[in-house]
C-alpha cells in the first residue's frame, strides 16, 4: 500500500514487517451504539526507521475493511510491544530488557 503522510511517500512493499495482530476498530452507527470489530493490524518499519500502522481486512467477513495507514511513534510501538508480548520485537527494536 502507498499513501501519502506529511508530504512523504510511504509504501509498505519497501518496508519490514515487525508484528501482525487483531486489534479492535470502531465502527460508528447512526442507529445503534457503535460496534467493535477485530481488523488485522501490521506494524511496518520503513529503511529511514519510522513505524507504520496498517489497518486492513475486517476478521469477521459481513464488516467492511479498512485501508488505514499512519505514523507510530516510540512511546506507541513500545506500548503496542508489550502488550502484545513481543518479546523478541521489542529487544531487537529497543535493546534487550532487564531480567525481573
Amino acid at each position: 500500500m502507498k499513501r501519502i503522510i506529511n508530504n512523504k511517500i510511504y509504501d509498505t512493499d519497501n518496508c519490514d514487517i515487525l508484528v501482525s495482530y487483531f486489534t479492535r476498530v470502531e465502527h460508528p452507527s447512526f442507529y445503534f451504539p457503535s460496534t467493535y470489530i477485530e481488523h488485522e493490524a501490521k506494524i511496518y518499519k520503513t529503511k529511514k526507521g519510522t513505524y507504520l500502522r496498517y489497518i486492513g481486512r475486517a476478521k469477521d467477513a459481513g464488516w467492511s475493511n479498512k485501508n488505514d495507514l499512519d505514523i507510530i511513534d516510540k512511546k506507541e510501538l513500545k506500548e503496542l510491544l508489550i502488550e502484545l508480548n513481543e518479546i523478541e520485537t521489542y529487544e531487537k527494536e529497543f535493546g534487550k530488557l532487564e531480567e525481573g
